[in-house]
């Protein structure tokens, strides 16, 4: 089973409309994984011998698949698809809000130590490592609710001024995420509207294309007024 490819699916689904019988069983698996970090044997490991990379093992999210550690991607969209499940009331109760706040807890743990995320750790060998457009983009949409957090807040700023990126797929996270946050701030809009003119452009080039995964989310990046877009927690 992958966690990452769950959660999409079923955040997916939702977004077209399927019902909570159809998801249901995939939602529970997601808030009953327990990545390698749960162990406390892992955990020790971690403190005492493995000591290249630098977090807290006690806040853990999800995993690409089974028996692994958590990374940023699988545990930014698994997130976004417990709280829109929450909010439809599919799914409730304490273990389901521990997860939340463990995995919420795990990103912002993980956060690089300027600004922003990358596809892990924050910190490997003592070298800070640099922030990634569709890592930070991704955990900002799962993080709406952190927004108070100078840690959301920031990264926020951090997406906005790479609108002038050339990359269709970044561009395309830019805007999906920032999407979440167009009422809390009034940068956010204007930086969207730019980069969608950008975007718009750089799809008529096939060479901009480079696989379906952008295809993909340049659509819905590029969807009327942003609608139905999967990654968008709403508040």
């Amino acid at each position: 089973m992958s966690f990452w490819a769950s959660a999409l699916a079923v955040n997916t689904l939702m977004t077209l409309g399927a019902t909570q019988q159809t998801v249901g069983a995939s939602l529970n698996a997601l808030v009953h994984c327990r990545p390698r970090e749960a162990s406390w044997l892992v955990r020790l490991k971690f403190w005492l011998s493995d000591r290249q990379v630098r977090f807290d093992p006690r806040k853990y999210g999800w995993p690409w698949v089974p028996d692994t550690v958590s990374w940023v991607l699988p545990t930014s969209m698994a997130l976004i698809t417990l709280e829109c499940a929450k909010k439809r009331r599919w799914i409730r109760g304490t273990e389901l809000e521990n997860r939340l706040r463990l995995g919420a807890e795990m990103l912002l743990d993980r956060a690089c130590p300027e600004v922003g995320w990358n596809a892990g750790n924050a910190v490997v060998y003592g070298v800070p490592l640099r922030p990634h457009i569709d890592a930070t983009a991704l955990a900002l949409a799962a993080l709406r609710f952190h927004y108070r957090l100078p840690a959301v807040r920031n990264s926020l700023t951090w997406i906005l001024v790479r609108i002038e990126c050339p990359s269709a797929y970044s561009l395309a996270w830019v805007i999906l995420a920032a999407a979440a946050y167009k009422d809390v701030r009034a940068d956010v809009l204007p930086a969207i509207d730019i980069a969608r003119n950008r975007l718009a452009a750089l799809v008529e080039y096939p060479q901009a294309i480079k696989d379906t995964s952008t295809i993909a989310l340049a659509a819905l990046a590029l969807g009327p007024d942003g609608a139905n877009n999967p990654f968008e927690v709403k508040v």
